[in-house]
């Protein structure tokens, strides 16, 4: 697996890996289930590559750091 590796892209490999086992096994449940897992990786292929949203959210220590900015308060020269 590359680290570039899209979740789209890596979805459709992990379809494609199901298919190929699938077909070493003869005609029952086993064939069967990889038959339904590389379905649902290739549904979720699809719909990652139509949303392209992020399926998660970046770790808290890889967030970009965010800066608050103070503002200048204009002097008062008149003091009580």
């Amino acid at each position: 697996m590359s680290n570039n590796e899209s979740p789209a892209a890596r979805y459709r490999r992990l379809a494609r890996e199901c298919l190929e086992v699938a077909h070493t096994f003869p005609n029952g449940e086993s064939r069967t289930v990889l038959l339904q897992m590389a379905q649902v990786w290739q549904r979720l292929s699809d719909e990652y590559a139509a949303s392209n949203t992020p399926l998660f959210q970046p770790i808290e220590s890889e967030r970009p750091a965010m800066q608050q900015q103070q503002q200048s308060q204009p002097k008062d020269d008149k003091k009580e």
